[in-house]
């Protein structure tokens, strides 16, 4: 390790951003058979292979995904900390934070609020798909994630945070009079539902699945919470939805839970990597008040 040398990280940088080493190298403006000498140097240097040379396009190890991850952060706080010795005022920090669709609008804004030193940072959000946040964290392209429990999370290198616990609701559009339009077992119910392949829509297949009795005709499909209640308050159908978008439409009487035991727990988190440099500050819970069951909000920085 006393020989790593830092151009060796941005050159693994580059490589995992192309998974070329002719696009890699000739972003690094030096030629091929240098650039390949210098990623072996730093494999030999830190004694694990980084990348699998056998899979097409080139892939990351399992360690090579947490090397880069820190690589990155340690490359970007590295470049922070040296323009902020320069005395550069100008000087701003990146945070990259992916998040649940349904997350962001809840929390996003509150966290960005929590850092004191806001005017040295720039946010760069994504509100994307829970999949792809995992991936993104697990490849080191993001800080930190908003997202929902995952197994692949829950140990080293990641750290998490419970934020909350709330529920999915099968929920009804309703009448003027708080009425259910829909009823459970009269008939066909029109589902407004989440995709297969995202978080929320394999929680509730799994309901579907273990529910025979009750028949469900799928006539919509979004990974977004949001359009997902619009509709269903439009009165075209009945979904599941989590219980902090819709809080104050179930106060309001315009939506109605049909059924609690087919409700499903669902606990929203962040998780950062153990080796990352930046982390989520507390968030207060000022916001989260349609949210019940909240409990204290760990986020640390």
């Amino acid at each position: 390790m006393a020989n790593l040398e830092v151009k060796w990280l941005y050159d693994v940088i580059a490589l995992e951003e192309s998974r070329s080493f002719t696009l890699a190298a000739k972003a690094r403006n030096i030629s091929q058979s240098s650039f390949s000498r210098r990623i072996q140097s730093l494999e030999a240097s830190l004694g694990f292979s980084i990348f699998d040379r056998s899979a097409n396009p080139l892939q990351l190890t399992n360690r090579g995904k947490i090397f880069v991850g820190y690589a990155r952060n340690m490359l970007d706080d590295m470049d922070f900390q040296i323009s902020r010795i320069k005395g550069l005022n100008n000087t701003t920090q990146k945070i990259r934070i992916d998040a649940a669709p349904s997350l962001s609008v809840l929390l996003l804004p509150e966290i960005i609020a929590g850092y004191t030193d806001r005017k040295n940072k720039t946010f760069h959000v994504e509100s994307i798909n829970v999949n792809d946040a995992v991936f993104n964290l697990k490849e080191g392209k993001s800080d930190f994630i908003l997202s929902f429990y995952n197994e692949e999370l829950m140990n080293y290198p990641f750290i998490n945070h419970k934020i909350f616990d709330s529920y999915l609701h099968l929920v009804s559009p309703c009448d003027e009079h708080g009425r259910p339009l829909f009823h459970l077992h009269r008939g066909v119910l029109p589902l407004m539902k989440y995709a297969n392949d995202s978080y929320m829509g394999r929680q509730v297949n799994q309901v579907i699945d273990r529910t025979p009795e009750i028949t469900f005709s799928l006539t919509f499909v979004s990974s977004m919470s949001e359009l997902l209640k619009r509709m269903i308050l439009n009165g075209d159908g009945v979904g599941w939805l989590p219980q902090y978008s819709i809080q104050r439409e179930l106060d309001e009487g315009r939506l109605t839970i049909l059924d609690e035991s087919l409700s499903l727990p669902i606990a929203p988190g962040s998780t950062a990597p153990a080796r990352g440099l930046t982390r989520p500050p507390n968030v207060s819970g000022s916001t989260l008040k349609p949210v019940t069951n909240r409990g204290n909000n760990p986020l640390s920085r």
